[in-house]
């Protein structure tokens, strides 16, 4: 009956993109990211009741790493039960929006989806208020459940895509973004919220000095007590110049303002991504309306020295040429620090023709490219965000899918190991997979159980 279900749902779904092709239905395109979304959850429950290899994978525990996963979160009863009570059991389908996380909890912030107001209001006025996601979600990495924390009840900011956002210890930092239609209404205000504690609010951090334009699409670090932000657009023009805001005194100052007329300064972007170390910010991508930028040479700006360069990267031999990723904006970007030194693992995004689901990492010590092979997303993926865990587990949420020369926006979470952590870590995960009520004892019980205090407090956040 499943399979019969799923090919109804498929053929449908091919329907309405022939028609899309040659007729632009709003209506039908929310039909199709809702006929998305079940051809998903079916195919899961397909291969876990029919294949008795998957049912040997499920029943005994096995670390895959660097294999992107599909994190099943709707089967998850408690998510069920909250379905329906409230009809807001996890996150709507988006774009544009940015996550982050600790060790146990990822944050989902803003997004965007035109399809919105129609699954909202039941009509096909466009509401364009309605476009934009005015909430704050937490993903339970432990239990698997969605949160929603913050939403239009709360007092949030109206600019919800495309925000530069991170997590500095406890607390989650959001800066700039844009409303819709994007660049009309742009921010350079920096809210934050700290989601431990009670109550919940994302507040407006009061700031002095010279700020940087109000723009979306820039990124952001921390390093040394200064928040750094770099480049952005306000919908027309784009820049890459360089603010940063002590975060003591909540001073802002421009440090850097490129100028190419003058100097050899990198171009101005947005949608990039940033990585760093203790004395460098390096930018990997970004584009404009009608232009990518390559990663063979990855611009650099030198905190100390308050000046940028170029780095030429050095290609993965073992990769088709040119062994290097393919020039790309709107991808995602994680951090991480192994045996080998800090690396960056870049995942999706497009060059406004072609969409990528390839995965890359970057050694920011030598600058050598490699290609992940045994790494690739399930389908060509942008717009999407990725974070992190301490351990190097990476998640991948949302984003714009392609398929069939379709693109639909997806509220699909990807899990996927970067490298191979502590021996302990793997012990926990097994542990989780063969005790799934382990979530629900007490932290005392789990102590007593011999369960290192670091684990009992990722259960017990």
């Amino acid at each position: 009956m499943r399979i019969f279900q799923l090919l109804v749902y498929k053929l449908l779904a091919r329907a309405i993109d022939t028609v899309n092709r040659y007729f632009d239905v709003r209506r039908l395109h929310y039909v199709r990211e809702v006929l998305e979304i079940n051809i998903g959850i079916l195919v899961h429950q397909i291969n876990e009741c029919s294949s008795k290899t998957m049912a040997k994978r499920k029943a005994i525990y096995a670390f895959r790493p660097f294999e992107v996963c599909d994190v099943d979160y709707r089967s998850n009863t408690s998510n069920l039960s909250s379905r329906l009570g409230s009809g807001r059991n996890f996150p709507k389908a988006r774009s544009g929006h940015r996550i982050v996380c600790s060790d146990s909890s990822m944050y989902c912030f803003g997004g965007f989806n035109p399809n919105n107001s129609l699954a909202r209001d039941g009509n096909n006025d466009q509401r364009e208020d309605m476009y934009l996601f005015q909430e704050l979600w937490k993903y339970d990495m432990i239990r698997k459940e969605w949160t929603l924390l913050l939403d239009s009840n709360n007092d949030l900011p109206a600019e919800l895509a495309s925000n530069a956002m991170l997590l500095c210890g406890e607390t989650i930092m959001v800066f700039g973004g844009t409303g819709y239609p994007f660049g009309v209404n742009c921010s350079n205000r920096l809210h934050v919220c700290l989601p431990r504690r009670r109550p919940k609010d994302l507040l407006e951090v009061e700031v002095k000095g010279d700020p940087p334009p109000p723009q979306y699409g820039q990124a952001i670090v921390i390093n040394d007590n200064f928040l750094y932000t770099i480049g952005g657009t306000n919908g027309f023009e784009y820049t890459l110049d360089v603010h940063r805001l002590h975060l003591p005194s909540k001073t802002w100052e421009c440090v850097y303002e490129c100028n190419q007329n003058i100097r050899e300064d990198p171009s101005g972007r947005y949608r990039h991504e940033l990585a760093h170390d203790d004395s460098k910010i390096y930018v990997i991508g970004g584009g404009t309306s009608d232009a990518v930028f390559i990663l063979s040479n990855i611009p650099v700006y030198d905190m100390k020295a308050n000046k940028w360069e170029c780095l030429v990267t050095k290609p993965d031999p073992l990769a088709n040429l040119p062994g290097i990723p393919t020039a790309r904006k709107c991808h995602s970007c994680v951090q991480i620090r192994t045996e080998q030194g800090l690396e960056v693992i870049v995942a999706g995004g497009y060059d406004g023709v072609n969409y990528f689901n390839d995965i890359w990492k970057l050694n920011l010590s030598t600058m050598q490219w490699k290609k992940m092979q045994k790494s690739q997303l399930p389908y060509p993926l942008f717009f999407h965000d990725a974070a992190v865990t301490s351990d190097g587990c990476m998640h991948v949420f949302g984003g714009i899918r392609y398929n069939n020369n379709t693109n639909v926006r997806t509220d699909t979470l990807y899990r996927m190991w970067t490298t191979i952590p502590r021996l302990s870590v793997i012990a926990f995960e097994a542990l989780l997979h063969y005790i799934p009520s382990l979530p629900s004892r007490t932290k005392e019980d789990l102590l007593e159980a011999g369960i290192p205090r670091q684990f009992v407090d990722r259960v017990h956040e």
